[in-house]
């Protein structure tokens, strides 16, 4: 995306500074103006100036097609035969430079880089200071923007800027600065670009320039890389609000959109990144802009699985498959994401081919260091999670050896450190597994304390620029204010002016009103001010509040997974059927339970849950985990309700126990069936939970009431909690449990 952002800078460039504006010739007049120079054998500077003109003309073209460049070279040629012919040093130059523009112009700026050399020792003794500044960008043109060429490029292009300020033309002076500062942060060498970006920024507002969406979008990328989240946020920001108002449509706009959810991305605000994500991907599309719309969506995809969403994220990796994955690192992002999601989902099975395809990747084709380590750590996730501890601890001194190569920062630290932990434990590696897990904590609890730091930098530039917003309203008050005092200040003179008795009167009235006026409007500002004042109080308190609560959300829904990890780790060990399904089964209701929390940490209404979509997102987990395939169909017929957390978590462990059982003991030998799950509210506010299947039904001997199995003790037990009734009814064609309780009044709509 940044390539592909400089280049179009660059062209942008170029046509403001190098082409000349006044050549607006049409097709079939350039090339009736290019024929007779032909023919015309002439050798006199002012053929020449012309035959440069004609040449430029045919590079200023929309498109550049292939004869348009051939005729432009034809000119360069002329241009240097007819100087060698009158010895015109000047303008055996601008052949030259006009060369090097062909070469630029038909994708081969590199083959011009002798022209341009050329030109510019030519043009630096017998040019114009503007015809050395030309040359100067055609030279730096030539460079690439690796490491090796990048200082030479830079060294260039400022140049030329300092020639067009010395020669008076600020604006072109400060796009080449901003150029410039473009490619300083692209060489990480960001105090120098913040320092030429703000130069450029100085005498764009000097100039009363109003396009500054892209010098605002790179200073976000500067800051962003000085690590200093607020001020890349807060022009990331302006880089938006300016680009919106003036109806930017090019390809910067999706570039703008893109940095403001990394800035979110960053600080864990997934939902605010994804709408910024959502907005590029729009624009890019509009575009017809391929490669930014992959680029996008494996964005919004990552941001998906991070927020817990992981069949959005996967629907969103087959829409990127769909148009073509193009390049090493869309290859290799895209197939971690596959791997991260059906892991997480519980989904081995379908994970293994991504496995296997990253794992192939790493051994031949992958040349990035960065991508070499990320794909080395999903691995080892996989293999855990298979049980291979062996390999995967290969696989992770593979990773430590090439850390000082590859820096990583404290997120994947956390990451690596965390992994090596459950490897070490798994063999049996205690000291090394208590070392590993203290660096753990000791990382997770930086990326915590960073992450928090910076969410209350976001919160601080919202209230400053709602401030700022407040202070504008009320100075457009003040003036209203002053306009009507004005006013009725020319309709008093007119009276006054009509009789010198009435004047003294009207001037003891207005005193006097003036006096009380003044008074008022200062008691209602020091009342205003205390307002507003405690409502700024308020919603502090209530905003740390909230951001508690989430907190607890978050962390109970991740002590809960810790839980199901650990357990699933128990279970490798384990040779005892019974003793894996009672671990199986522990882990089914703490997933029931650690889904709630989970909900609730992504939503706004902290102490409801959407039962309709609780309801689906467990039957959807209970079925993938048993891997039933289509032999057993789910319908479910639910309302949508929202219930207290209190009732939620019981009402889906009942859930959870109800389903279990029925997938289980319901359908032996392989048998199909259907379960139905149905969760109604009527009017009095009582719900009804209701699980039923045509299955084999409970056996003959079987009294649910005296039955003293776990299952059917949870479920009672939980019933009571509920404070509701519980009936279980069995007949040869299958099993139905039905929870009827009072639902507690919830007003808060999610």
């Amino acid at each position: 995306m940044l390539q592909f952002m400089i280049n179009s800078r660059w062209k942008v460039l170029f046509i403001c500074l190098l082409l000349p504006a006044y050549v607006q010739a049409q097709s079939d007049t350039d090339v009736k103006k290019a024929n007779e120079l032909l023919r015309n054998d002439q050798a006199d500077t002012a053929t020449i100036g012309r035959m440069l003109r004609v040449g430029e003309a045919f590079l200023d073209k929309p498109e550049s097609r292939e004869e348009d460049m051939n005729m432009a070279f034809r000119m360069a040629d002329q241009m240097e035969a007819r100087s060698r012919q009158i010895n015109y040093t000047r303008g055996l130059g601008l052949s030259k430079l006009l060369r090097a523009k062909a070469f630029r112009e038909s994708g081969h700026a590199d083959l011009g880089r002798s022209s341009s050399k050329d030109a510019l020792l030519l043009l630096t003794q017998y040019g114009t200071i503007i015809e050395k500044a030309q040359a100067l960008l055609e030279l730096g043109g030539t460079y690439s923007n690796n490491t090796n060429d990048l200082p030479r490029k830079i060294e260039l292009y400022q140049e030329g800027a300092d020639i067009y300020l010395k020669n008076g033309d600020e604006l072109s002076g400060a796009k080449l600065k901003e150029f410039v500062g473009d490619l300083l942060q692209l060489n990480e060498d960001y105090p120098h670009a913040q320092k030429v970006l703000e130069e450029a920024l100085s005498i764009y507002k000097k100039k009363g320039y109003p396009r500054l969406q892209g010098l605002y979008s790179i200073l976000g990328k500067v800051y962003q890389g000085s690590n200093n989240f607020v001020q890349s946020l807060r022009y990331n920001l302006l880089a938006v609000e300016t680009a919106e108002k003036l109806d930017e449509q090019g390809p910067l706009m999706s570039a703008i959109y893109n940095r403001v959810g990394l800035n979110y991305y960053s600080v864990q605000y997934y939902d605010q990144a994804l709408d910024y994500f959502d907005k590029a991907l729009a624009h890019a599309k509009g575009l017809h802009d391929t490669g930014t719309v992959r680029s996008m969506l494996l964005n919004i995809s990552d941001a998906l699985r991070l927020g817990g969403e992981y069949r959005r994220s996967l629907d969103t990796l087959r829409v990127v498959e769909n148009l073509g994955i193009a390049g090493e690192t869309e290859t290799v992002q895209t197939e971690i994401s596959y791997l991260k999601d059906y892991l997480a989902l519980h989904l081995l099975q379908k994970a293994t081919p991504h496995y296997e395809k990253l794992k192939a990747l790493l051994e031949k084709e992958i040349t990035t260091k960065i991508l070499i380590q990320a794909a080395r750590l999903a691995i080892v996730f996989y293999l855990q999670e298979t049980g291979r501890f062996q390999d995967a601890a290969q696989y992770l001194t593979a990773y430590q050896r090439d850390i000082k190569d590859s820096p990583a920062g404290l997120v994947r630290q956390a990451e690596a450190a965390y992994l090596a932990f459950r490897t070490d434990s798994a063999l049996g590696n205690l000291s090394a597994a208590l070392a590993h897990f203290q660096r753990y904590k000791q990382l997770s609890d930086s990326v915590t304390s960073t992450n928090q730091s910076k969410q209350l930098d976001v919160l601080r530039l919202q209230f400053e620029t709602e401030r700022k917003d407040k202070d504008i309203q009320l100075l457009t008050q003040k003036s209203a204010l002053q306009e009507v005092s004005l006013q009725k200040g020319r309709v008093f003179r007119n009276v006054i002016m009509g009789s010198i008795c009435m004047l003294l009167l009207i001037l003891a009235l207005l005193y006097n009103r003036y006096r009380l006026k003044k008074k008022t409007t200062f008691r209602l500002e020091k009342q205003q001010e205390s307002i507003n004042t405690q409502n700024e109080l308020l919603q502090k308190l209530v905003d740390e509040k909230e951001w508690l609560l989430k907190e607890i959300h978050h962390r109970v829904k991740n002590n809960l997974q810790i839980i199901i990890s650990l357990l699933n780790t128990q279970s490798l060990y384990l040779d005892n059927a019974d003793a894996i399904a009672a671990i199986k089964n522990s882990q089914h209701r703490m997933y029931a339970m650690s889904l709630i929390h989970q909900r609730l940490y992504h939503t706004d209404n902290l102490g409801a849950i959407d039962m309709n979509w609780y309801i689906r997102e467990l039957a959807g987990f209970m079925q993938e985990s048993f891997d039933n395939g289509s032999r057993i169909s789910f319908s479910i017929n639910s309302d949508v309700m929202l219930l207290d957390v209190v009732q939620a978590v019981p009402l889906g462990l009942i859930l959870n126990e109800a389903v279990s059982n029925a997938i289980k003991y319901a359908f032996p030998g392989n048998r199909k069936g259907a379960v139905s799950i149905t969760c109604k509210k009527d009017e009095t506010q009582y719900c009804s939970l209701t699980i039923a299947d045509n299955g084999v039904g409970l056996p003959k001997h079987f009294v649910p009431e005296e039955s003293r199995s776990l299952g059917m003790s949870l479920m009672k037990g939980l019933a009571e909690q509920l404070e509701g009734s519980f009936n279980i009814q069995s007949s040869p064609t299958g099993v139905s449990i039905q929870v009827l309780f009072l639902a507690r009044s919830i007003n808060q709509v999610n």
